[in-house]
């Protein structure tokens, strides 16, 4: 019998036990044969029950590791749950009820507290539009009020001007001036509250154009120096000789500021001086950066009083209020203006002593000023003659055309009137004139919807809106609609006379 294939526990076996002859034994090697597979069999079963058994303890591992993982993730997503929920400010009464181990009472209270939240947001946006509601209803009625207000004030200043310019008794010259000097100071105070407004409301934007500003700070000087004189005080100007001769930037809103500031120091000084200071604290090619500064030896700030200066409608104390009055909103803007520049103006004080106030501001450096440019800053356009200039003067409150003739008779304008825009459009069709003076709110047609039919036309007349509508809301709509330019009521007449010059081609 061969023993090639017999297994080695089984061979071991017959060796030790059987003889030869055994082993010849048909029917004993048929028996031998089958305990041999037996023994085969027994190995490639157990060494399959081994290799079972090494993948069953293999995936039993990796389960064991997926649930541990899925059990410390849970832990984690609980935790941040609980976090979220007490950053929620969760009610003591709701706080009380959290509980670690119950997932479903925390996704509850997570639920009612999104609820809440969104309750709350819905009434914040609620909020939000009756906010955005009111500050349009009190743009409109600072719109209205502006309007109302500047209409029988144009008339005051426009006629005072007028009878200050022909003969009067010294008394009456005085009581003039009385007069004159309270309409200014009216037109200043509704000036501040619709400049604060429009600051507010983030309505400006700094302009860029070029201007002398050696001749700016001079006028503005000139401006302050007769009310300087009426207080005994001197205005001292100290300029730069480095300061370019022509700059970039909104002379207005700079000239705003230091008017400002030089108006205040006369206000709160007697018998003293007031220092304006202009000096280029660096430049180059192309920018350079200028230092302003107005110093004064007025009544002073006390420190604990220089902050709320700042602070809208107020000033350092009501007795101030009282003695000079004003708005308390000057300095509130002249700060706003100088931040859109981006920087801001710095404060030096002490009672009894004086104040100074200094800011910087850099601007473009521009090329020389045309001579046209100039002369608008100059008080010279009144050489330039307007006789022959025929215009259109449409307004419907009768006084201003009374104010507004006076004047376009005095500089011997050729002029016809209209009480509205319908009126205007049918005499603008009829007629030839070289500009047309447009009033915005007038009844059976504004001047908004006078302008665009006009310019539906084809035509390009100059169309200057002439109106005591001064709002940034109404100039934007202005332009929108076709007009060239606009003039605000109380109308300055050097303004007007320029404006006029300027587009009926004189200058």
């Amino acid at each position: 019998m061969e023993l090639d294939n017999i297994h080695r526990l089984l061979a071991k076996q017959i060796k030790k036990h059987l003889s030869d002859d055994c082993l010849k034994n048909p029917a004993f090697q048929n028996f031998i044969n089958a305990v041999n597979d037996s023994y085969h069999g027994f190995d490639r079963d157990k060494e399959l029950s081994e290799h079972s058994a090494l993948l069953n303890e293999k995936e039993f591992y990796e389960i064991n590791q997926k649930l541990k993982n899925e059990i410390l993730q849970r832990k984690e997503s609980v935790q941040k749950l609980i976090e979220a929920i007490n950053l929620l400010e969760t009610p003591e009464s709701d706080a009380s009820k959290i509980d670690d181990n119950n997932l479903s009472s925390l996704v509850d209270l997570l639920q009612r507290q999104i609820h809440i939240r969104k309750h709350i947001e819905a009434e914040l946006i609620n909020a939000k539009e009756v906010a955005e509601t009111a500050t349009q209803a009190k743009s409109e009625f600072l719109s209205m009020m502006s309007h109302e207000i500047r209409t029988p004030l144009n008339a005051i200043i426009g006629l005072t001007y007028l009878m200050q310019q022909e003969e009067q008794t010294p008394s009456v010259m005085e009581n003039l001036k009385t007069l004159q000097f309270s309409a200014e100071n009216l037109h200043l105070l509704i000036n501040d509250i619709l400049d604060f407004s429009k600051i507010e409301a983030g309505k400006v934007d700094l302009e860029e154009m070029p201007f002398d500003l050696k001749l700016l700070v001079s006028n503005i000087k000139k401006a302050n120096q007769v009310k300087a004189e009426e207080k005994g005080n001197k205005i001292k100007l100290m300029l730069d000789d480095d300061i370019p001769a022509t700059l970039i930037g909104d002379s207005l809103r700079i000239g705003q500021v230091l008017t400002n500031l030089v108006s205040n120091a006369v206000k709160f000084t007697l018998n003293g001086s007031v220092t304006i200071e202009v000096s280029v604290v660096k430049k180059d090619e192309e920018k350079a950066s200028i230092y302003f500064s107005v110093t004064d030896t007025g009544i002073g700030i006390p420190s604990d009083k220089q902050k709320l200066i700042f602070e809208r409608f107020a000033q350092a104390n009501s007795e101030t209020t009282r003695k000079f009055g004003g708005t308390g909103l000057g300095l509130v803007i002249s700060k706003k203006l100088v931040q859109l520049h981006n920087s801001d103006i710095n404060l030096e004080s002490e009672v009894g002593k004086g104040t100074k106030f200094w800011f910087t501001i850099d601007l473009r450096i521009g090329t020389t000023l045309k001579q046209q440019i100039t002369s608008a800053l100059t008080e010279d356009d009144n050489d330039v003659s307007l006789e022959g200039v025929k215009l259109l003067l449409v307004d419907d409150y009768f006084v201003n055309i009374r104010v507004a003739s006076k004047f376009l008779e005095k500089w011997k304008v050729t002029f016809d009137t209209a009480d509205n825009g319908l009126v205007a459009l049918d005499k603008f069709r009829n007629n030839e004139y070289d500009l047309i003076l447009m009033d915005i709110l007038m009844p059976e047609m504004d001047g908004y919807t006078a302008a665009e039919k006009i310019r539906e036309t084809g035509t390009e007349i100059p169309i200057i809106a002439l109106t005591a509508s001064a709002t940034m809301n109404n100039q934007d709509r202005a332009f929108s609609v076709g007009m060239n330019d606009y003039v605000t009521k109380p109308f300055n007449p050097k303004e007007l006379y320029h404006k006029i010059a300027k587009y009926s081609g004189r200058i």
